[in-house]
């Protein structure tokens, strides 16, 4: 970490202490699961893709569990996009600020004045618990959010979701439960938009994909290198998916390889989809092959067959989805040196021992179960 960053890591940590310290909550209010009827609920999910799909279940259960309700939602542009096609909630605000940045404060404090206005009986933190202090400012009663952060004196009610590194969907739920409501061990739900499937449809066709061509959809990077798949084998492995075409999504900084040998078309649609596109070109697709990122997620979200291919380091949320099969990469130096997330090897060793092998015999293993 260089001085500037630790510099900004100190004056943070101070600033969020300090609005800890300044707000004495009055006695968090008591929730009786039986008669609680809020009118109007806040959540907050202002996160990564792959963590704001696994906590589209708590909203999910939210809006079964308070059908009257209004319920709005909190985050940022790709919360907004990932959520598009999603009816279980009435409203979403987009804040790209975040709350203790010393940049964009008019944006801030346009949010707390929509926060101070809407008059929310309830607000929920699934992810964002940088914004407690504005919540707290709201006057908004009721507050849950995740135990042991800085700002954990700004709530009214905590859930406790054990360690950073293993949870999911179970956990996120325990935003409910720690109001006293049983939760089912619901899944996340994610739908797609017609302009979306409209809109990737043409998108596709001008990648190269024909019309009514099956397809597997194939995602071997992440949001971090240690999560990166070898692209030579991913490229390998496209070519010898017979019966099928690739698509190869991926961000706009990422370059896939060409392997024009393939029986059938891989088409590179890296930096070129939308969100809401990504969701329904996955949507549309026979299966997925994706490292433990946002498209895993997605598809997982969505039903599909999907292919993880994960660290063994790291294999927390590879069993997340039932619809989902999943190959471990595997390397002693790792599994006894490796600490949790501080991979010094890039790309990853274990991820690069993942054979193209083991995928396409993991991929013919989960077409077979459909």
């Amino acid at each position: 970490m260089s001085i500037k960053d630790k510099l900004y890591a100190v004056q943070l940590e101070f600033r969020q202490r300090s609005a800890a310290r300044s707000y004495r909550s009055a006695a968090a209010p008591v929730v009786d699961p039986r008669t609680f009827a809020p009118k109007k609920v806040l959540f907050v999910l202002s996160g990564l893709i792959g963590d704001s799909v696994m906590s589209l279940a708590a909203i999910y259960e939210a809006r079964r569990l308070w059908p009257e309700s209004e319920i709005k939602v909190l985050g940022k542009r790709h919360n907004r996009e990932l959520l598009k096609g999603c009816g279980y909630f009435d409203e979403f605000y987009e804040c790209n600020a975040d709350p203790f940045s010393l940049r964009r404060s008019d944006e801030v404090e346009k949010l707390a004045e929509w926060l101070k206005n809407e008059h929310f009986d309830a607000a929920i933190i699934l992810l964002g618990d940088q914004f407690a202090h504005l919540l707290a400012r709201a006057g908004i009663p009721v507050r849950v959010g995740v135990k042991n952060t800085r700002l954990e004196p700004l709530l009214t009610h905590t859930y406790d979701i054990g360690s950073p590194r293993t949870w999911g969907v179970k956990e996120r739920l325990g935003a409910l439960g720690c109001l006293g409501y049983p939760t089912a061990n619901s899944l996340p739900t994610l739908y797609v938009t017609d302009e979306a499937r409209l809109s990737v449809q043409g998108r596709l066709a001008e990648l190269g994909l024909q019309t009514g061509q099956n397809y597997v959809v194939l995602h071997p990077f992440g949001s971090t290198r240690r999560q990166w798949w070898d692209l030579n084998k991913a490229a390998d492995l496209a070519a010898e998916l017979d019966g099928f075409a690739t698509i190869i999504v991926g961000g706009d900084k990422t370059i896939f390889p060409e392997r024009p040998r393939a029986s059938l078309p891989i088409v590179n649609s890296t930096g070129k989809l939308t969100l809401p596109e990504l969701i329904a070109a996955i949507d549309g697709a026979a299966l997925v092959i994706s490292t433990d990122s946002g498209p895993f997620h997605i598809a997982g979200a969505l039903g599909k067959p999907l292919v993880g291919l994960f660290r063994s380091r790291r294999p927390e949320h590879a069993n997340q989805y039932p619809s989902s099969v999943v190959v471990l990469g595997k390397n002693e130096k790792c599994m006894k040196s490796c600490k949790w997330d501080h991979c010094q090897a890039e790309p990853c060793r274990q991820m690069n021992d993942i054979a193209v092998a083991e995928v396409k015999h993991a991929v013919e293993e989960r077409l077979a179960a459909v």
